[in-house]
């Protein structure tokens, strides 16, 4: 797992696809049930196992079920600063809160016109996801994007998913659907740039130094 070295706490850095906001307070988030279900996070030859539920929402959901804090970020495989966040602090999230049962945390793609394969993107997500694996898809998209159909299913090929399921999902009207509704969630809760972050409903817009971050996580644990 790689680490990286972080300016002073006390700076931010503001993203390319947002600013910065103040913390805001979000509505409550309806129950969601797992449709895949797994709670470990297991090692396997020192590599960290990811194992990920797939929501009804669309959501990507990692941690303990029962964690006493929950990071819901909205994301983009095409936003710099997303993939930032993915290649920077998820990892040390993982490391610090999601291993030691602290932390739930949960992906949802926010698809932007600004991006033209930005819906691709989310559509092949969620099709990865459907086959347990959402997280490596999503490492993929975010390194090599989702330009068209042949890109996604060769993408779909190197995580050696079931090629007919996926084309099947990818073709599924549901799918959309599921899109449909991480954009109605999105709406609800006022997101309109990417990342935003929800720190166990309370609001925050743009990519936090990750001191900033854990600091902001180890205050809610401590109040939970």
């Amino acid at each position: 797992m790689r680490r990286y070295v972080f300016l002073l706490s006390l700076l931010i850095l503001l993203t390319a696809c947002v600013p910065l906001e103040a913390p805001q307070k979000a509505p409550a988030q309806q129950d969601q049930v797992e449709a895949l279900d797994s709670d470990q996070l297991e090692s396997e030859d020192g590599q960290l196992q990811i194992v990920e539920r797939l929501l009804p929402s669309g959501l990507i959901e990692i941690g303990d079920r029962d964690a006493p804090v929950v990071l819901l970020i909205f994301t983009e495989h095409h936003c710099r600063y997303c993939k930032d966040f993915y290649h920077e602090h998820f990892p040390l999230l993982i490391e610090d809160f999601v291993t030691q049962g602290k932390l739930k945390l949960q992906i949802s793609i926010l698809p932007l016109r600004k991006y033209i394969h930005s819906q691709n993107a989310a559509l092949g997500l969620l099709c990865g996801a459907t086959q347990g694996k959402g997280i490596p898809m999503h490492e993929l998209l975010f390194a090599l994007g989702a330009k068209d159909r042949e890109a996604l299913l060769s993408e779909a090929a190197t995580l050696e998913l079931d090629q007919d399921l996926f084309v099947q999902c990818l073709d599924s009207p549901d799918t959309l659907k599921t899109v449909e509704r991480q954009k109605s969630i999105a709406r609800s809760l006022d997101v309109t740039l990417v990342p935003t972050f929800f720190l166990n409903g309370e609001k925050s817009v743009g990519l936090p130094q990750y001191a900033d971050l854990r600091g902001m996580i180890e205050v809610v644990t401590t109040d939970e």
